[in-house]
């Protein structure tokens, strides 16, 4: 029988909107410019353009996909990754990794957490948190996902 490898994290990631109740399921937020320059792996960006920390919020189901552990090794989920997937899902931009919560068992909402300082372009970006297994499968990106406006520079 096929059994698709990375099956149970597209359900557990589909399950989120269903936790919200019709709320935005995941949130990002594109902070004022940040001090640090920066960090490497930053969505690609024209020179001089300033720096924003992203910072994302979203909610998680582990009764679905089991966090990995000592005991839990295979088709689990061992850390988020946060990207910018403006160019299309298939062209993703790692933003940064997003560790597990505290005690990740059954549905967990609110998980935050804010990027390092990144360049971006101002306008749209379209921003993606996928789970990711410790084969380094993940689920799609284009499941979990929000539009931010990143402002121009001010003159």
């Amino acid at each position: 029988m096929f059994r698709p490898r990375f099956g149970p994290f597209v359900a557990a990631v589909a399950c989120l909107a269903l936790f919200l109740a019709g709320a935005p399921w995941l949130s990002a937020q594109a902070l004022a410019p940040a001090p640090a320059p920066p960090a490497s792996g930053a969505a690609p960006a024209a020179a001089s353009q300033p720096t924003h920390i992203v910072t994302v919020t979203f909610d998680y189901d582990f009764g679905k996909t089991p966090a990995c552990s000592a005991k839990v090794t295979k088709h689990c989920v061992q850390q988020f990754i946060a990207y910018d997937i403006s160019s299309g899902a298939n062209h993703p931009t790692m933003l940064f990794p997003i560790p597990l919560p505290a005690n990740p068992v059954g549905a967990v909402k609110g998980i935050t957490r804010a990027g390092p300082p990144l360049e971006f372009e101002p306008g749209k970006h379209l921003i993606s948190v996928s789970a990711m297994a410790p084969d380094g499968t993940h689920s799609r990106r284009s499941l979990c996902t929000t539009w931010i406006t990143i402002p121009p520079p001010a003159s």
